[in-house]
């Protein structure tokens, strides 16, 4: 069961005009239930995305634990066409993490390309105390 972390929370609706369907607040022990939440809500709306999904979310989330003080909150919402999956941390530098292609022989630094290069559209808001990261998933018309 996920620790509940005073500090780490998303205020107000993640995402406007959206329904909140999932919420799991995370540490490092906590990333097969991150998993599973992903893949059962996907699975009931695109189940041909659902492993793309799952492994961009799981992307993000590892970063929020290594680079935002070891813990965050995943919101999932779905808009009218989308799933948005919106993970939050206490990051504190309010500098933007870098997209970038690591080199060949990196052991890490590729967990943001991966996440936009599985989803439709990748977006990072940062600020001094929080960084945000939000993948979407559109939904078929």
């Amino acid at each position: 069961m996920a620790q509940k972390w005073e500090h780490a929370r998303v205020t107000g609706p993640s995402v406007a005009a959206g329904r909140e369907l999932g919420r799991v607040e995370f540490g490092p022990d906590d990333l097969r239930r991150v998993r599973e939440v992903v893949r059962t809500i996907v699975v009931e709306r695109m189940p041909d995305r659902a492993d793309n999904a799952v492994l961009a979310v799981h992307e993000v989330a590892v970063n929020s634990i290594v680079h935002g003080g070891g813990h965050g909150v995943l919101l999932i919402d779905e808009t009218d066409d989308s799933l948005v999956f919106t993970i939050e941390d206490e990051d504190g530098t309010g500098s933007v993490p870098l997209l970038r292609d690591a080199g060949v022989d990196a052991t890490s630094g590729r967990g943001l390309w991966i996440a936009q290069r599985l989803s439709d559209s990748l977006t990072i808001e940062a600020r001094p105390a929080r960084t945000r990261v939000r993948v979407h998933l559109r939904l078929a018309s």
